[in-house]
């Protein structure tokens, strides 16, 4: 690593000019937690780590450490590379991995029209469930597909929604939300895709079916995804 930095390529400084740098559209946004976690660090150690920027002063690593160095006004040690490109932005930021959240912020933000109107559906279900349905349950409700790890298919390129799909079973998640127990989330991630993959079973779901599974214990019963489906399944098919 030392060789590495003391090559012509990366060049090492320090600054309270906070206004030289720049931020990289797509980057991810701040996380509170991860940013409350490295604050604390921050202040007791100081910034052991430089944030890595490129020959514009476009921040690809350390966007958390240099928005607390603005906040304590520290100094602020920083790399310029000119070897990093913001393909590979998510690769650099290795101390807490990229999420599907974060690979869909960055695509829609450089105008993927699919990330867009992902995002602007998650987020509205999200305040309409006052926050039970997740930003990210949501993305994978959209995806039009059965796989759970999204963020693979985002960065590949190769993910794809299905509106007309996700709304028939969002609309099913707020008929089981008529069951009265507190334990029971209708909008958990696990009971999302629960419902999904009987719709995609049954070739549609009938919600007056559904609205009968609302008064079964099941729905708190199984934590294990693979027996809430067949259970779901198996009385779904009673009903006449």
């Amino acid at each position: 690593m030392f060789n590495f930095l003391k090559s012509k390529k990366m060049k090492i400084k320090f600054t309270k000019d906070y206004k030289i740098f720049n931020d990289v559209i797509g980057n991810r946004n701040i996380d509170r937690k991860n940013r409350a976690r490295l604050k604390k660090s921050i202040e007791i150690y100081g910034i052991q780590q430089p944030i890595l920027v490129n020959e514009n002063n476009s921040i690809h690593d350390g966007k958390h450490r240099f928005d607390i160095a603005k906040e304590l006004g520290i100094t602020v040690p920083y790399v310029i590379s000119s070897i990093t490109n913001e393909d590979i932005i998510d690769q650099l930021q290795i101390s807490k991995r990229w999420s599907a959240l974060d690979y869909c912020n960055k695509k829609a933000e450089k105008g993927c029209d699919i990330c867009i109107t992902a995002l602007e559906i998650s987020e509205k279900w999200y305040k309409e469930t006052n926050g039970k349905f997740s930003i990210i349950n949501g993305l994978t409700l959209l995806n039009d597909g059965h796989g759970n790890n999204i963020g693979i298919l985002l960065q590949n390129n190769s993910y794809k929604i299905n509106i007309d799909n996700a709304n028939r079973i969002y609309k099913a998640l707020h008929i089981l939300k008529e069951n009265q127990n507190k334990r029971f989330n209708p909008f958990s991630a696990t009971n999302s895709r629960t419902i999904k993959r009987l719709d995609a079973k049954v070739g549609g779901l009938n919600y007056k079916k559904i609205k009968k599974l609302t008064q079964k214990n099941y729905l708190i019963g199984y934590s294990n995804e693979k027996d809430h489906y067949n259970y779901l399944y198996d009385l779904y098919k009673k009903y006449k």
